[in-house]
């Protein structure tokens, strides 16, 4: 029998074998290494678009941010002119208060009483007076309780002249609460 030498032909077969798989290897190494690079470069891309996108939104965000400023400052103006705006209106509507109070006031005081100084601190009046008796004061007190414009007549001060000489006067500080503005309209309407 004749002897067949296989071994150059298995030895071919397997560096071809090798060859195929090297290249099979180194092929599927490129292409991972491609599909990597391009994974990262598509991220990458997303990423700066996303940063750009971020960067528009920061500057949209501070123009909103001082529109939001200013129109807090307009409300605060808006705020401040209707404060000033009610305070015309009260004082307005408490104008003729002021005339009817001492209109009544006038038509109040009795006879033997006369006012030396009206002064007035917010809604409260003092009033000082000299008065002939102490019958006067009291019926100034009376008169002042029932008023419209007028009420809550509080007597601080009464002091009498000497006792001795025939003027029996005596000088007298009244406190009386005034209608408001506010209060006026209810009278006027009652």
């Amino acid at each position: 029998m004749k002897q067949i030498n296989l071994l150059p032909w298995r030895e071919a077969r397997r560096r071809g074998q090798q060859r195929r798989f090297a290249l099979f290897a180194v092929g599927w190494t490129v292409s991972a290494a491609v599909m990597v690079l391009g994974g990262y470069f598509y991220v990458s891309d997303l990423i700066g678009a996303q940063q750009t996108r971020n960067a528009f939104l920061q500057k949209e965000i501070a123009v909103l941010d001082k529109s939001i400023a200013s129109i807090r400052e307009l409300k605060k103006e808006k705020q401040q002119l209707m404060a000033r705006m009610e305070v015309i209106g009260e004082l307005q509507a408490s104008r003729t208060a002021i005339v009817h109070m001492l209109d009544e006031l006038a038509r109040l005081v009795p006879g033997g009483v006369y006012f030396t100084a009206l002064k007035q601190n917010g809604t409260v009046l003092e009033i000082e007076g000299v008065a002939q008796s102490n019958a006067n004061v009291s019926d100034l007190m009376r008169y002042l309780d029932g008023a419209e414009w007028v009420g809550d007549p509080r007597l601080e001060v009464i002091e009498s002249k000497d006792r001795r000489s025939s003027d029996r006067s005596s000088r007298f500080v009244l406190r009386v609460n005034h209608i408001t503005a506010h209060d006026e309209n209810k009278v006027e309407a009652g």
